[in-house]
């Protein structure tokens, strides 16, 4: 296959992991009370069913939110808090660019049509639609990564790059794959951290990818490692620190377009 179809084919597949995962995927249902509502009991349900916010509503209408821990004592719409723009996103809101939003603010409430009925919470990151786009962004860049060594060692001259021990995995892989007709060359039998070694050892791929130096490019492709590893397995958070997390993933996405 041509490089430039090769290339077309990964934007392809990037703008479906980017566009596609929306945060219908992930958003959580609001549930309402009354501005008349007495605030201590509210606050009390809320409290048993572990919520931090409640939607406001008049004839059926969202027409505002409350805080859990602002309630005190004295009627809902003594706590109300009005929706403004900068609250809202469409349902049509990718994923990715809500992890850019939130970082700004939250929680977010979701515009459908007219109506107000859901809303997203950080907590709601570590959903697996998120594991998805997460798993999905990695694996979109290791095979741009292939693509890149590939381009830039065209001879397998990348072998010189890794140390005999590698080589030998990544050999004993491709005949084990081979054996099963799977179609995949030496190069897509290395693991994340070999084609980050390969990255770190080539100062043109370093400068193209704004890494750097080499210890930029080992800590960049130690983040993806450890990010990869927890959205593999549904017991582990997806991050433990929401910056850091957004950081890594801003960082892939930079690195994509450089690519």
């Amino acid at each position: 296959m041509a490089i430039k179809s090769i290339r077309k084919n990964l934007e392809t597949l990037r703008e479906i992991y980017s566009n596609n995962l929306t945060v219908g995927l992930i958003a959580e249902e609001l549930s309402a009370c009354s501005p008349q509502d007495d605030a201590l009991t509210i606050k009390f349900q809320m409290e048993k069913l572990d919520f931090d916010y409640y939607g406001v509503a008049i004839d059926g209408k969202i027409i505002g939110y409350i805080i859990q821990s602002e309630l005190d004592e004295g009627l809902i719409s003594k706590y109300m808090h009005t929706f403004q723009m900068e609250d809202l996103v469409s349902e049509s809101t990718s994923l990715l660019e809500l992890l850019l939003i939130l970082r700004e603010r939250h929680p977010v409430f979701i515009l459908e049509s007219n109506r107000i009925n859901k809303l997203i919470t950080v907590a709601d990151l570590q959903k697996q639609p998120i594991r998805m786009l997460v798993f999905g962004l990695i694996s979109i860049l290791e095979m741009n990564l292939v693509q890149l060594i590939m381009d830039y060692y065209p001879n397998k001259q990348w072998k010189e790059r890794l140390s005999a021990n590698r080589i030998n995995e990544a050999m004993n892989l491709f005949h084990v794959r081979k054996e099963k007709n799977a179609g995949l060359g030496l190069i897509d039998c290395l693991q994340l951290s070999d084609k980050g070694m390969i990255v770190q050892k080539t100062p043109d791929l370093l400068g193209k990818l704004e890494l750097h130096s080499r210890r930029e490019a080992k800590q960049f492709f130690n983040r993806i490692e450890e990010l990869r590893n927890n959205t593999a397995h549904s017991q582990e958070y997806v991050y433990n620190d929401f910056n850091d997390f957004l950081d890594i993933i801003t960082r892939i996405e930079r690195v994509l377009s450089l690519i």
